[in-house]
């Protein structure tokens, strides 16, 4: 049986990956314009992979700073970021997929 880790980094590949190819698809297909501020930035200034890639970090650090200040273990630090971030890029993907599909206002 797979760590939690490992579970996690899978979850953190496969959420970005579906978040990435979302937003690229809402960006050159519709009116969509990305909601997040920061990310807004980071793609007009690094490019869509590469603004995406940097907005994912900033969200590993606001999730696991606080955990390791915290006394958390790496592991477990670790553990949150990559879930977190994932968990949050699977939700972002729905709903890309969900306005793309015009069901979303």
């Amino acid at each position: 049986m797979p760590s939690r880790l490992a579970i996690a980094v899978g979850l953190l590949i496969v959420g970005a990956a579906a978040d990435v190819g979302t937003t690229y698809v809402a960006l050159t297909g519709s009116e969509y314009v990305e909601g997040s501020p920061v990310g807004r930035l980071f793609i007009s200034r690094f490019g869509l992979l590469g603004g995406m890639l940097l907005t994912k970090a900033v969200g590993m650090a606001v999730i696991g700073v606080p955990v390791a200040v915290a006394g958390g273990t790496r592991r477990f630090v670790a553990t949150l970021m990559c879930g977190g971030v994932g968990a949050l890029s699977l939700a972002v993907a729905a709903r890309n997929l969900l306005l793309v599909a015009g069901l979303w206002p």
